[in-house]
């Protein structure tokens, strides 16, 4: 029994200095021919290089990004702080405020936020604002042959849309909308 077990016992030595034969040969061969170190190197720079030389996308953010200090998002008590309470008409969607030459328009979500405001100036507001104060002077306006300007822009950025729309006619009327996407 003796000379079984020693059998055993030289035959899984031999497995055993084979095996690590086998690995000090294969990190020598890495070690000789892998060169492993100055490729993840030349990887790196490349991948580095090439961020730098790519062009970084515009982020679009809008001009226009309140009324009175009313935002997109805002509590609705925030609206009625800042715009009044007296003044607020309620209904189950939000509220509507009249002022001399202006009516707001603020729609709430379902967690009593702002999701919507829209503002519509008359003709006789001297404050209504024009396309470059809501869009700024890098977009252009492209009123219909009678005058008439409607333009809607997205800002994913900023989480809502902004359009501008004028009536034609000798006295116009201007409704600006930002709107939850």
């Amino acid at each position: 029994m003796l000379e079984k077990i020693s059998w055993e016992n030289s035959r899984t030595a031999m497995f055993l200095q084979a095996g690590l034969i086998l690995v000090l040969l294969f990190w020598l061969a890495t070690a000789a021919f892998g060169q492993t170190t100055d490729t993840t190197q030349t990887a790196t720079i490349t991948t580095t290089e090439m961020q730098k030389s790519e062009t970084p996308k515009a982020v679009m953010m809008p001009v226009l990004q309140n009324y009175k200090e009313v935002k997109i998002g805002a509590t609705d008590d925030e609206v009625r702080d800042r715009l009044g309470k007296k003044a607020a008409i309620d209904d189950k969607d939000g509220f509507f405020y009249q002022f001399d030459d202006e009516m707001a328009q603020i729609r709430l979500d379902q967690d009593k936020k702002v999701r919507l405001i829209a503002i519509t100036y008359t003709s006789e507001n001297k404050n209504t604002p024009q396309f470059a104060d809501v869009f700024g002077a890098d977009v252009a306006a492209e009123p219909g042959a009678d005058g008439k300007i409607y333009k809607l822009v997205r800002y994913p950025e900023a989480g809502y849309w902004v359009t501008y729309s004028r009536t034609a006619g000798d006295k116009p009327t201007v409704t600006v909308t930002m709107q939850k996407l």
